[in-house]
């Protein structure tokens, strides 16, 4: 999960006499299931001009802009990414409504003034800051299979020679060029690193992302794997590419991408490096990151049971060829969903979200027939404490299946999380929490990796 990026908006003067009892700060909490993250909003007035700016406190990410409106007793927060926070004052000192994203909808509950307790602000302090000794270049390329530009930034060592060079491709979720999330940036540490260390990098906004064209929410694992082709495409084509040490670096999905793709023969791949890569069926993989949540968050040994039965049997749904409704009334039945009523409604959209065609394309890849067909040197690492792509089991489908070379490196990082920071119990709302980005010895070791190759 992302936090939220917002705008704020001027309400009308109509409506100022109503919203002047909304001033001040309302607390509570957005219950995911297995995490519970709080929820800050600051509604203010001056000069009869409103504002609104939330804090989401797990996520080290404070003063968030709103776009709001009020009507009546209602209160309208938007994101332009697609989040949306409907309120409404019911009660003295209280404002109740939904938050949602991706179409999945929760209730939620603000108190006026309700203390919530703050971690420490994380420094962030690998983040690279200008001036840079490299070159720093903004990009476009076409995706002539969907006909959208993709923006990117290509960082490259000064100075004459061929320079190894990799594209990044990102996890699961809209990302920017640098892969923002919890104020980290992964991708800008890591190019920065490999740049300074001799490594051409070219990483770019996902599609409908940023400056890059198209539409992220429709697009399907097949949709990105080619974005990433016609960036590894361009990247290959600079004129300060050694066109024999050109490679791709994935994180997470990102990996997943990168193995399928190695798998598949792209022309000039020469290498790739993978970071908590899925390496097993995706359905094997959701259950499992489910079951790795749910313990991080303190899940008896008795619900953690009762849910994965429940998680088998639905993602068993998800990815048979039933078709919507069918899939849908399966997954009802699996849950003991007898009738539709209002309490019900939240869960019908977190059941729909899974049967949304991307979704199930997604839940069907088996990646392992793709790895069996890696003949490039790989370099495969892994957190022992990553919760979304544990450790164990992915390794071993490498081991399992990945043709031998004896370039290829894998390796687990003890005590890391599925950023590959330091952690201490790899819950996702911790990310945020830690200074670290990423790990000095895995940006290390990958550099080393490829001067060796």
């Amino acid at each position: 999960m992302k936090y939220i990026v917002i705008t704020f908006f001027l309400i009308l003067q109509s409506c100022v006499g109503y919203t002047q009892d909304l001033v001040g700060t309302w607390s509570g909490k957005l219950d995911f299931g297995v995490q519970k993250l709080s929820f800050v909003l600051h509604l203010s007035q001056e000069n009869g001009v409103w504002s609104a700016k939330a804090d989401s406190p797990d996520q080290n990410a404070f003063g968030i802009p709103f776009k709001m409106e009020v009507k009546n007793d209602s209160i309208f927060l938007d994101n332009p990414s697609g989040i949306k926070v409907r309120l409404k004052t019911n009660e003295p000192n209280t404002l109740s409504g939904t938050f949602s994203q991706n179409g999945v909808s929760i209730p939620l509950v603000l108190e006026r003034g309700k203390q919530v307790s703050t971690p420490k602000i994380s420094t962030k302090f690998q983040t690279p800051k200008s001036p840079y000794p490299y070159d720093t270049l903004n990009v476009e390329f076409l995706n002539t299979f969907s006909n959208i530009k993709l923006a990117g930034t290509i960082t490259q060592p000064k100075g004459k020679g061929k320079f190894p060079a990799v594209i990044l491709i990102s996890g699961s979720g809209p990302q920017d060029r640098d892969e923002t999330l919890f104020g980290h940036k992964p991708f800008k540490v890591i190019a920065d690193y490999l740049t300074r260390n001799g490594v051409v990098v070219l990483r770019y906004d996902d599609r409908g992302v940023g400056k890059s064209e198209g539409a992220f929410a429709t697009a399907t694992i097949d949709d990105f794997s080619k974005d990433a082709i016609v960036a590894f495409n361009y990247l290959k084509k600079q004129k300060n590419i050694d066109i024999n040490k050109v490679g791709i670096i994935g994180h997470s999905e990102g990996g997943l991408i990168a193995n399928l793709l190695a798998g598949q023969g792209l022309p000039n791949l020469s290498f790739i490096i993978t970071l908590a890569a899925p390496t097993v069926p995706i359905r094997d993989l959701m259950i499992e990151q489910l079951y790795s949540v749910g313990k991080s968050e303190g899940m008896s040994d008795f619900q953690l049971a009762m849910a994965r039965e429940i998680n088998v049997k639905n993602f068993d749904a998800v990815k048979s060829n039933l078709n919507t409704n069918e899939a849908y009334e399966l997954l009802k039945k699996n849950m003991n969903i007898l009738e539709e009523s209002n309490k019900n409604a939240v869960l019908r959209k977190e059941m729909l979200m899974l049967l949304t065609p991307a979704y199930r394309y997604f839940v069907r890849i088996d990646p392992q027939p793709f790895i069996k067909n890696i003949y490039i040197p790989v370099f495969g690492a892994f957190g022992s404490l990553d919760v979304q792509v544990p450790s164990t089991m992915n390794l071993k489908g490498y081991h399992d299946n990945l043709p031998k070379n004896s370039k290829s490196v894998f390796k687990e990082y003890d005590g890391m999380n599925h950023l590959f920071q330091k952690a201490n119990t790899g819950r996702v709302a911790e990310y945020g929490q830690i200074d670290e980005t990423i790990n000095p010895q895995v940006l290390t070791d990958i550099v080393e990796w490829i001067r060796n190759l």
